[in-house]
Parts: structure tokens; sequence; C-alpha cells
């Protein structure tokens, strides 16, 4: 876009977009913005770290069921993580910010394999539990 300068020549000078330009709102950690949304994905999916660290060190007879649930917990977060990308890529595409578009696609399908695997990972532990489980 242009417009006229303000000599009233008609030479054009460019307009600045006014969405470039918009002032930050909310706290901030570097770049992003925190948003209960954020705040509540992470707490869970350390949560759910952790509980999949616990049940990794802990020996004993619920070893197996405690990954699975882990596991399942971790893929609950990342499938919650990809939706929220995939909102983020519609909202980045409206407003005409096509790289970040891109890249928020790419991370958001990364983060949708991830969840996959970690619900094919719980998959395999129930399978593994209800195949040593003696009657």
């Amino acid at each position: 876009m242009s417009g006229r300068n303000s000599t009233g020549d008609n030479r054009r000078v460019p307009v600045r977009d006014a969405r470039a330009h918009r002032p930050r709102s909310g706290p901030h950690l570097g770049p992003f913005r925190i948003t209960p949304a954020r705040v509540v994905l992470m707490v869970a999916f350390a949560g759910g770290l952790g509980f999949l660290a616990y049940s990794i060190i802990v020996r004993d007879q619920l070893q197996i069921p405690l990954m699975a649930s882990g596991f399942a917990i971790v893929g609950l977060v990342f499938v919650a993580a990809a939706v929220m990308a995939a909102a983020n890529v519609i909202r980045a595409g409206r407003d005409g910010r096509d790289g970040t578009a891109v890249m928020t696609s790419l991370l958001g399908g990364l983060l949708a394999i991830a969840a996959f695997l970690s619900f094919a990972a719980a998959m395999i532990m129930g399978l593994i539990w209800g195949g040593t489980a003696t009657p």
C-alpha cells in the first residue's frame, strides 16, 4: 500500500500496516504471551512427564499401567497443544502473517505426531499389561 506524501507531490510513500505495530497486551515471557491455557498445558505436561519418570523409576507390579497412564496424559496434552496450534495457524493466516502460519503449522504437525506416538505407547503398555496379568 502507498499514499501521497505530505508535500503534495505525486511521489508515493509506503503506508504502515496497523497490525504490525499493535501494542503487546498481558504478561509475556520473551516473545510468548502467557495465557491460562498455556499455563495449564505446561503444568499438565510437566506433571505427565513427572508421573512417567516416577513410573519408570519405581519397580513394582503396577509399573506398566502407570506408564500407560503417563503416556496417555502426555498424549492428551500434545493433542490440546496441536489444536491450539491449528487455531493459531488460522489466526495468523487471517492476519496476513504467512511465515508465522507456516512455522506454526509445522509445529502443530509435530505435536500431533507426538500425540499419536504417546497414544501408541499407552496402547502398547496396555497390551503388555493385559498379556502379563495372571487370571
